[in-house]
């Protein structure tokens, strides 16, 4: 009997999901995920001369920006720094995880087991030590440390990951101690960095932000809309005070678009695709 192709389509469907694919560790079909939405992200960082060169090029530019900013005692990158700095010793803050760090792999694992998401899968990874170093990062911080520059790493990481995230920079030759860095949990700080940022700012001028997320400089749980017109709000401090990474993998812009309530996973991708614009825009 010859099978019509939809038919022979859902065919091999239907076998991949028996079996789990060669590549699979998750035996029930539901689980399974083929959006591409990991895959092309995941890539992008891991094979892309695109983001090498745009991971470099911010890392330099903020490099660039330490000499005026260690020349202006009144500079500083804390909208939460609202008393005279001049006295205080300066300081960069930046976030890890796609800033420092390069978890592409995991989300590549995501893609590997065909599923998304889940506090297990990252315990896993960040145990691992694997993450490798973002570009120009090792030699930025180097750099910052060799002017007399303090170096902070506010992460939403949490305490207890912190001795396997040191042994991981360590591995990359990047300095780091665990006074170094603020982790979530630590001294009940939640995942909105704002607290951090203001305990940083009482004993350093804080000279840089830099970080891959809206949340790393400003509060950055509110609607698509609002998001970009706080951003705009602080144009003259893009590329001078704050430097941003690029991740088209996760991050605040992406839980915004479900009202930071994570959903079940049928109903986030339902939303996304309803919000995605195509030829026609309901606003033309």
């Amino acid at each position: 009997m010859r099978l019509s192709l939809p038919l022979l389509l859902a065919a091999v469907l239907a076998s991949g999901c028996a079996s789990g694919g060669a590549r699979t560790s998750t035996p029930k079909c539901p689980c399974l995920r083929d959006t591409h939405e990991q895959l092309q992200g995941a890539l992008w960082m891991q094979t892309a001369a695109e983001y090498q060169v745009l991971a470099r090029t911010t890392y330099r530019e903020a490099g660039e920006s330490i000499g005026a900013a260690l020349a202006d005692k009144s500079w500083t990158a804390a909208t939460e720094q609202t008393s005279d700095p001049s006295a205080l010793p300066p300081a960069v803050i930046l976030d890890l995880d796609e800033t420092v760090l390069d978890n592409s792999r995991f989300q590549g694992e995501q893609v590997v087991r065909r599923t998304s998401y889940s506090p297990g899968l990252w315990t896993e990874w960040s145990g691992l030590k694997k993450a490798g170093a973002v570009p120009g990062a090792k030699e930025f911080l180097e750099g910052v440390r060799k002017q007399g520059v303090a170096v902070f790493f506010v992460t939403n990481r949490t305490l207890g990951e912190e001795p396997s995230t040191l042994e991981n920079l360590q591995t990359l030759k990047i300095q780091a101690t665990a006074g170094e860095i603020l982790a979530k949990e630590e001294n009940g700080w939640t995942s909105d960095k704002t607290a951090r940022r203001q305990f940083l700012a009482q004993k350093y001028r804080i000279l840089l932000l830099i970080g891959d997320d809206l949340g790393d400089f400003i509060p950055s749980k509110l609607t698509p809309e609002k998001r970009v017109e706080e951003a705009a709000k602080h144009s003259d401090w893009w590329g001078t005070r704050w430097f941003l990474l690029p991740n088209p993998m996760y991050g605040s812009w992406d839980g915004a678009l479900t009202d930071h309530k994570n959903p079940p996973d049928a109903e986030t991708l339902q939303r996304k695709r309803a919000l995605v614009k195509g030829f026609e825009d309901p606003k033309d």
